[in-house]
């Protein structure tokens, strides 16, 4: 072994023994459901973080023999896992097993058993394509990827079955055969018609472990929805079948449907119920043919579905999901809608009906807002700051919301005052005022708020980014105690530079004694403004000292990362002050604010969370000497997060599954740029670290197994390449010549 080998050998070592010791994955944040609150009582899944367009899948997280539950949510591509508990009859949330699911997933996810051997696989959108993952069969399960695209015979040519992004399929056993089929609108030619693609697993092989499609018809049941329409009507069946337009060039006049087939007269046939992008209902249809000749009457179609006494209506695409909800053996029906607009529901929309038929489907209303309404749901957008409003010394939450739309009303965004009505050892959060400060009166869009004592009178104000980029000055003036705000200076000095979505911030930045103002940007990025009056009479100038603080750019894509700064010095992070970012991307990026304001900043640490545009609010919440992390959601609820200790930032965990394979890295040695190829395409981090263990650089990798680091700024020696996703660790090293 050569002297550079050996020293690379042993400085790992050393490496690896100072990341034991010292690395927590997350900082140490682990999710917890263990924040109470209550709205008209105890919301017993107060922190399970909201739902926008949910997908509903049955599923088996243990061996207890009881079905379970997992819902992706369109959205913002996220999911839950719910636990069955047969002595409470309850779903109780379970965030530890959301980290058993491939990273990738996306626009669909629908869980099906396709090879019949007992354990719920993965269906999901890839690009106009289905991508389908294997589960293993353990519990809990693990998933691997069969196929990214799975491929259909078009007759004349076999390709990739199509999925328009945002429509619902049904992947169901359509003729009976024992097999899992494929039905969707097509593309092209047949973008109106329901597609049946038939699985031909059972015909060739004798069993339905296989994936094996061709396009059995373009019209199945012998109907079309027609362009910007939702009626249905009969249509005669092409005897050729065309295979499908490339989706870069189809011409599409069919904007997003979602397919239900279901057998409600129990005659052993599918009948269909379809939801539509510019409808509030479905409409249903019943079989006239059989299983393998499916025959839609289109003119005994019907929106009364799926009951006549309460059908369901919600504004837009309206979806179904069958699974049994209350464990009585008997397939219930959870409605919602799949269109992530904002003129649809975001709340008082997951609606369940019971079957209470003895054979076939009688659907009753049982609820409106199946788990919805056991969390803390604002609709979308919640934002969370923490300040003693009532004056009783104990930590209050004031939590913004965007908006909220009902199937029967809807607003736009205020402030929501959650009163701890519990201890400082053990909180509990009660809903006291819906619109606090009155702020319903100002029609705000996306307000976000901030605090600091702007005035000097020794309470906290409140500054609140809305929609448009503008801040609003809201002075407190405490009535016997209790904080009390009222807008003062709407526009507040004039700040207009702000693009979209400001999210303001009030911290001392430069170390003056003075509070100045950071405020994030949808684009991804932070404005600086320094205060350059006094403590009792603040004073910024309208455009930013620095439009791009630290060089922070929090999106991985152009123009909407939602950048949501929270200023942090504290010693349970470490010894420095840091800025925790909020973002789009399922992350909080923790920055090590530098001297020099003007440099760029480095992404000292990262706390994965699955949920979109995440609003970070740090406190000790229980008095135990331990921050805690309480996060609003895009999805308009909160995630909390809890800590066994109080670990610094920055220092890279191994607390993950290491990877056998490991990294490969070239050119090695390098001079300028390093090619990564790491093990799997997932939301990770990469830290290259120096010999003696100093971070000096961090990125984030958004899905990718290919990655171009530039390392032309970094000192000539031996450096440690650390790769981590929320699973999977890997180390490797490398050389700068």
């Amino acid at each position: 072994m050569g002297k550079i080998d050996q020293r690379i050998k042993l400085s790992l070592l050393f490496l690896l023994a100072c990341l034991a010791t010292q690395a927590q994955y997350n900082i140490g944040f682990e999710p917890s459901t263990a924040l109470p609150f209550s709205e008209s009582g105890n919301l017993r899944l107060a922190t399970a973080g909201g739902f926008s367009n949910p997908q509903f899948s049955p599923i088996h997280f243990n061996d207890d023999g009881e079905e379970d539950l997992f819902v992706f949510d369109r959205n913002n591509d996220i999911w839950r896992t719910y636990l069955y508990n047969s002595t409470t009859s309850e779903y109780d949330y379970h965030p530890e097993l959301e980290s058993n699911f491939p990273s990738t997933l996306n626009e669909l996810v629908l869980l099906r058993d396709y090879n019949c051997d007992g354990f719920m696989d993965i269906f999901t959108y890839n690009n106009g394509k289905f991508a389908v993952y294997k589960n293993d069969g353990a519990f809990p399960p693990s998933f691997q990827l069969v196929t990214n695209a799975i491929q259909s015979d078009y007759g004349s040519l076999v390709t990739s079955a199509f999925i328009l992004p945002g429509d619902i399929p049904a992947i169901v056993d359509v003729d009976n055969d024992g097999d899992i089929d494929i039905l969707t609108f097509g593309n092209g030619n047949s973008e109106n018609s329901v597609v049946w693609h038939e699985n031909l697993s059972m015909d060739q092989f004798g069993n339905c472990d296989s994936l094996e499609f061709k396009v059995n018809t373009e019209c199945w049941g012998g109907f079309q929805e027609p362009p910007n329409a939702s009626n249905l009507e009969a249509i005669s069946c092409r005897p050729e079948v065309s295979p499908p337009t490339p989706f870069d060039l189809a011409a599409r006049h069919h904007p997003g449907s979602t397919l239900l087939l279901t057998d409600t007269d129990n005659d052993g046939d599918m009948d269909i119920a379809i939801g539509d992008i510019q409808t509030k209902t479905f409409v249903y249809a019943p079989n006239v043919g059989d299983a393998s000749s499916p025959d839609i009457d289109v003119s005994a179609q019907s929106t009364n579905f799926p009951s006549a006494t309460n059908p369901a209506n919600m504004q837009y695409m309206i979806a179904g999901y069958e699974l049994d909800a209350n464990h009585d053996g008997k397939n219930d029906l959870l409605v919602t809608t799949n269109n992530n607009i904002d003129s649809s529901c975001n709340d008082g929309h997951t609606w369940l009906y019971l079957n209470t038929a003895s054979s076939g489907a009688v659907y009753e209303l049982a609820t409106k807002s199946f788990l919805l309404e056991e969390m803390v749901d604002l609709g979308s957008g919640a934002v969370p700051v923490v300040m003693d409003v009532s004056g009783d010394g104990l930590d209050d939450l004031i939590i913004a919301s965007d908006f909220y739309r009902s199937p029967t009303s809807n607003r736009r965004s205020r402030l929501n005052y959650f009163e701890n009505v519990g201890t400082a050892t053990s909180p509990s959060f009660s809903l006291t005022d819906g619109d606090f400060a009155n702020t319903s009166n100002f029609a705000f869009q996306a307000a976000h708020p901030a605090l600091g004592d702007l005035d000097n009178d020794g309470d906290l104000d409140m500054l609140i980014g809305d929609a448009d980029g503008f801040l609003h000055y809201f002075r407190n003036n405490p009535s016997g105690g209790v904080a009390s705000f009222t807008l003062v200076a709407p526009n507040y000095m004039g700040i207009n530079s702000i693009d979209q979505n400001a999210a303001p911030e009030i911290a001392d930045i430069n170390g003056d004694g003075l509070l100045d103002l950071l405020v994030g940007e949808r684009v991804g990025t932070i404005a600086y403004f320094e205060n350059t009056g006094t403590l009792s009479s603040a004073q910024f100038a309208s455009a930013p000292t620095i439009a791009e603080f630290g060089k922070i750019d929090v999106s991985f894509f152009c123009c909407n990362g939602f950048a949501a700064p929270r200023y942090v010095n504290n010693p349970a992070f470490g010894d420095k002050p840091y800025l925790f970012v909020g973002t789009s991307e399922k992350r909080i990026n923790v920055y090590e604010i530098r001297t020099n304001l003007s440099d760029s900043f480095k992404m000292a640490d990262s706390i994965f969370i699955l949920s979109d545009r995440i609003t970070p609010a740090i406190s000790d919440f229980d008095s135990d000497e331990i921050f805690d992390l309480l996060v609003g959601t895009g999805e308009g609820g909160l995630k909390y997060m809890q800590r066994d200790g109080n670990y610094p930032a920055g220092v890279p965990s191994l607390r993950r599954t290491a990877y056998t394979q490991g990294i490969s890295v070239f050119p090695n040695p390098t001079s300028d740029v390093l090619t990564i190829q790491v093990p799997e395409s997932a939301m990770a981090t990469i830290t290259v670290l120096d010999a003696l263990g100093q971070v000096s650089l961090q990125k984030a990798l958004n899905n990718t197994e290919s990655y171009m680091l530039d390392v032309a700024g970094l000192q000539s020696g031996v450096y440690f390449l650390h790769w981590t996703t929320q699973q999977h660790s890997a180390v490797t090293s490398f050389i700068v010549q």
